[in-house]
């Protein structure tokens, strides 16, 4: 069976999309055969950043309704190796997936794929729970400022049947306040293993300007490559030097 991985976040604006794009990549790297379903109802953005929007036909919500073949609802999209497959999100934003129906959807795609990767919508709505309750595995991604954190918390407790992992993005000590003064009080504060700490790369946002992936030796490269990793069961220890 296939990993069936969320990514989620207790808010907007973690840069969950980017960590779930960037690592698509990773694993694609290493020839895994990887499927993006975006979950952000309304607000579909994979399609831009994978430079395919022209390619979108049909959409999550057109498979799950019946109105379409899975395979009419997958794009291809670009890689040097591996495979790399995205479903695009809803442009109705009040569509929410109903939770038979994508399970289903999961279960005919799982001798297709060896990575599902479920980019849920910001906040904790009725699309989290559907996606919560079947995934596999999760990443809970947030910035190092206090209400991030705290809804990042929140976004913990309620996933239960699936411990999740952390990832720190966007990581700079600049940010650490009082509050939370060290990578150990956000860990504390949210609940979940550490996984992951992507420090803050101009990179990052300078390359999704420009529709590319950023540069394979820029900091928060090597450490999504990290996460691939860890991901895939190596033993591979947070690299301190990248983080400032």
């Amino acid at each position: 069976m296939p990993k069936i991985l969320l990514v989620t976040s207790g808010k907007g604006g973690t840069g969950k999309t980017t960590v779930s794009l960037l690592l698509a990549h990773a694993l694609c790297r290493k020839g895994r055969n990887v499927l993006l379903i975006e979950l952000d109802s309304g607000l579909r953005g994979l399609d831009l950043l994978l430079g395919v929007s022209d390619r979108v036909v049909y959409d999550l919500s057109d498979y799950l309704c019946g109105r379409c073949r899975p395979a009419k609802a997958i794009v291809p999209c670009e890689v040097p190796c591996g495979n790399l497959h995205l479903i695009a999100a809803p442009s109705d934003r009040h569509f929410v997936p109903d939770q038979q129906a994508l399970a289903q959807l999961l279960r005919s795609l799982s001798s297709c794929y060896d990575d599902l990767i479920l980019d849920t919508a910001a906040g904790l709505g009725r699309g989290f729970d559907v996606a919560s309750a079947l995934c596999t595995a999760a990443l809970i991604v947030t910035t190092p400022d206090p209400v991030s954190v705290r809804d990042a918390s929140k976004a913990a407790s309620m996933l239960l049947r699936t411990p999740p992992r952390l990832v720190v993005n966007r990581f700079s000590s600049r940010q650490l306040s009082s509050d939370l003064p060290d990578l150990d009080a956000i860990i504390d504060t949210v609940g979940a293993q550490l996984i992951s700490v992507i420090p803050e790369d101009p990179a990052v946002a300078q390359s999704a300007a420009r529709g590319v992936l950023p540069p394979a030796d820029s900091p928060a490269m090597g450490e999504i490559e990290d996460l691939s990793r860890r991901l895939l069961g190596e033993r591979v220890l947070l690299n301190t030097g990248r983080l400032r």
